[in-house]
């Protein structure tokens, strides 16, 4: 029996991923942190600013989605993680844990992240992911905002969907 990928797609989607994966700049917010004015960032009301007060944002629907994955039973088997080629490594990981997803819970609580977050090749990420956690490329999903990114994850086995305008309901 061979399956169209839409009808594999699917399956793999009501069964859940092991390991559902995000870029983070212009995938799930904004602005990209090359763009931002840097350190120290600050969290106020759940929001998180870089040191000129610029807010990085959550865009289109990620709160949204993260808010799904961080309080739906049915994700709870589900590892989350963020794969980024940010130049500022330092600045990514410290937005994460002052970005708010829900109240009290930052984007560094959802699901017990892995953290990808470094310059290079999104393959490598995928190639440390897959080795800290022995979790098939088959059973991950990967997001990115650039078709490059997914080009070349994809021939590892991920499903990798293309988000040019970011996270949206659509492309979940």
């Amino acid at each position: 029996l061979t399956l169209s990928f839409q009808e594999a797609f699917s399956q793999m989607i009501e069964s859940k991923p092991a390991l559902v994966v995000f870029d983070l700049d212009d995938t799930l917010w904004s602005p990209e942190m090359w763009l931002c004015a840097g350190a120290p960032f600050q969290a106020r009301n759940g929001k998180c600013y870089d040191r000129s007060g610029v807010e990085i944002q959550l865009i289109k629907d990620s709160r949204v989605i993260l808010t799904e994955l961080a309080t739906q039973d049915s994700w709870k088997k589900t590892r989350v993680g963020y794969a980024s080629r940010t130049d500022h490594p330092d600045w990514a990981k410290e937005c994460l844990g002052k970005l708010e997803v829900t109240q009290g819970k930052t984007m560094k609580d959802i699901l017990d992240p892995l953290y990808e977050i470094y310059p290079g090749n999104k393959t490598t990420h995928f190639k440390s992911l897959h080795k800290e956690t022995g979790i098939p490329y088959s059973q991950m999903i990967f997001f990115d905002n650039e078709n490059r990114n997914c080009i070349d994850v994809q021939k590892l086995g991920v499903t990798c969907i293309y988000t040019p305008d970011g996270m949206t309901m659509q492309k979940w």
